[in-house]
């Protein structure tokens, strides 16, 4: 294989992850998606105030935003079909995606 293969696969995948996170920050309190982030999260929230019988986290949430880990697969797979067929659109969902990663940089 040669190295620029290598160098698409990185990039892909780190776009992935960087548009997962940006998903993830726009799901937190106080931003576009906090109802969706609430609701994935309802389950997750009410169980760190129980002490005894703790809730069941359904599992169709996970991939959607209640666990970002399950997002980020889901994510990325997406960023390499569209990598694949779509590559304006990739290129759009990845700059919006390492430009709010580079933020986080330069923010802190």
């Amino acid at each position: 294989m040669e190295l620029i293969v290598f160098v698409n696969i990185l990039f892909v995948a780190f776009s992935g992850a960087s548009l997962a996170n940006l998903y993830d920050d726009c799901l937190q309190d106080g931003m576009i998606f906090n109802k969706l982030g609430a609701f994935l999260q309802l389950e997750i929230r009410l169980n760190q105030k129980r002490k005894v019988k703790k809730l069941k986290v359904p599992f169709w949430k996970m991939p959607i935003g209640g666990c970002i880990i399950c997002t980020n697969v889901w994510i990325t797979v997406l960023m390499s079909i569209l990598y694949l067929f779509f590559s304006t659109v990739f290129i759009v969902f990845a700059v919006l995606g390492i430009s709010n990663t580079f933020l986080k940089f330069i923010v802190k």
